[in-house]
């Protein structure tokens, strides 16, 4: 799942690379009927955009947080839920912040600003930040501005870290039932996505992951034998599925959110039971990817549209093969100076927490009958 997590990251890069051309970014931008190459063509329409589309990894990005999340607390003795918000939100929070401080440098030094030069979608991320912006953008509840865009997924991380004891509760409680609470949760994300509402197309996702995660035994024993050329079917459709909005120059169906959401779910069950797409994930470039992968996600944006507003006069595809090294040379550097510092303190934290739980509980049976607290 790391693996499969570091190839996301690595499609989410691609989208925003790709997007900064101009004929592509128009298109992606929302002008369908923009003119594009042959190759454009290709690039957009066609299966080669699942290389390069950043939406079904989003999607699985959350899963795999429902599914990732949900183990600990699988087994009994999983700690306090003081612990984990302890843990969860300085996790969340620190890189989010750092990234956000690497957002406003880059724009400081090296202010964006519009060009014929690149696409019409980098153009939006034109911003001269304000102090409002930036506190806004920083507590990770609101819509993110453009300061740094990646950051608007970290809203429904948020919601979904607050609300996971209900997650946890639906998970673990009707065990028999697993297959109906994810097709209950796929309906409800196929209203939210009709209907267009994003926390309704969103949460539900983390709830499947969360059942995937504690039925993971369950669906292995039914599903770990099948033949090969079931799995070849079953990534063939994860695919597809994942990438339904761009199968065609016409206007995607209502509601294709919710099919993207089932081309991931399958893509996760293909990499967590598959054994050929595990040895993918396994492999020491995806193993990688999947450890500096939030770190990639929250920096690689801001260093692109850099380097392209600082390169582009002299040539595109330089400025955008310049800003994808740094992009990665930074998000090794990120990982080990911002994340895992991050995650040490957050297990502190939560230690920390644990103790004066701990210590707390036994003050409190230690007390003499009848005595009130002060």
């Amino acid at each position: 799942m790391d693996g499969l997590r570091g190839i996301a990251a690595l499609v989410v890069v691609a989208c925003h690379v790709l997007s900064t051309l101009p004929g592509i970014g128009s298109v992606v931008e929302g002008d369908r009927s923009a003119g594009l190459s042959t190759a454009g063509e290709w690039t957009v329409f066609s299966p080669l955009h699942v290389l390069w589309n950043g939406t079904p990894a989003v999607h699985l990005f959350f899963v795999l947080s429902g599914f990732v999340l949900v183990l600990p607390f699988t087994t009994p003795g999983s700690g306090s839920w003081a612990q984990y918000y302890a843990k969860r939100f300085l996790r969340l929070y620190l890189p989010a912040w750092a990234s956000l401080v690497v957002a406003v440098a880059l724009i400081t030094l090296i202010p964006r600003t519009a060009s014929p030069l690149q696409s019409p979608w980098a153009d939006m991320y034109v911003i001269d930040p304000s102090v409002g912006q930036v506190l806004k953008d920083a507590s990770l509840m609101l819509n993110a501005s453009t300061i740094n865009i990646p950051l608007w997924s970290l809203k429904w991380e948020v919601a979904f870290s607050l609300l996971f004891p209900a997650y946890v509760f639906l998970a673990v409680r009707w065990r028999r039932l697993w297959f109906l609470k994810i097709g209950v949760a796929l309906l409800l994300a196929v209203v939210g996505a009709v209907q267009d509402l994003e926390w309704l197309s969103y949460l539900p996702i983390f709830l499947i992951g969360a059942v995937l995660g504690v039925e993971r035994e369950r669906i292995g024993e039914l599903i770990r034998s099948l033949p090969r050329f079931v799995w070849l079917l079953v990534a063939a459709a994860g695919l597809f599925l994942a990438n339904a909005e761009w199968i065609s120059p016409d206007k995607p169906i209502t509601g294709v959110r919710a099919v993207v959401t089932a081309g991931a779910v399958l893509l996760v069950l293909l990499f967590v039971y598959c054994q050929s797409a595990k040895r993918l994930g396994d492999t020491g470039v995806a193993q990688w990817l999947g450890r500096v992968s939030f770190s990639l996600y929250l920096v690689h944006l801001p260093i692109i549209l850099a380097g392209v507003t600082l390169l582009r006069s002299v040539s595109l595809p330089l400025a955008l093969a310049v800003s994808v090294a740094a992009s990665f040379a930074a998000a090794g550097l990120f990982h080990r100076y911002v994340e895992q510092p991050a995650q040490r303190l957050s297990i502190a934290a939560g230690r920390a927490v644990g103790r004066r739980i701990r210590r707390d509980a036994g003050d409190a049976r230690a007390a003499p009958v009848g005595a009130s607290p002060q």
